[in-house]
């Protein structure tokens, strides 16, 4: 069962990682519904093309640490490193669909645009999802 909830992260993970790889080359195929804004309709911030590049390493970056789970290679670090990664990646997605209680996560108040919309049906379900299968594969560490 282990191996399923792996191999779910590691593809989104890879997606999500290809998908900021677009953006940081100038595809902003869904970049602004991706981006929280205020009351007035303005962004809350507006990320340069270096940032979505560094954040798409970021997620390349966990989507090999989660493979190396999968048992297809072997691992390259202390099986404590990989509980300590997973409780790490556990407690930043769970944050993240808890949310900020104004902008983002399921405590927002602000919902007065398409960021609000997908972050309601997509973004906060997909963070609890990673949180979740990062918790299910570390208990069975």
């Amino acid at each position: 069962m282990n191996l399923i909830y792996v191999s779910i992260l590691v593809m989104i993970f890879l997606i999500l990682a290809l998908l900021h790889f677009l953006w940081s080359i100038g595809i902003l195929w869904g970049f602004e519904v991706a981006l929280p804004r205020k009351k007035d309709g303005s962004f809350l911030f507006y990320p340069k093309r270096i940032d979505s590049f560094i954040v798409g390493l970021f997620l390349l970056l966990l989507s090999s640490f989660y493979f190396t789970l999968t048992g297809i290679i072997q691992p390259l670090l202390d099986s404590q490193i990989y509980k300590i990664g997973c409780w790490f990646t556990t407690v930043i997605f769970g944050i993240r669909a808890i949310g900020d209680f104004n902008y983002l996560g399921f405590t927002k108040r602000i919902k007065n645009k398409e960021f609000a919309y997908f972050d309601t049906i997509l973004f906060s379900p997909l963070c609890l999802l990673i949180s979740l299968l990062t918790y299910l594969v570390q208990s069975g560490l």
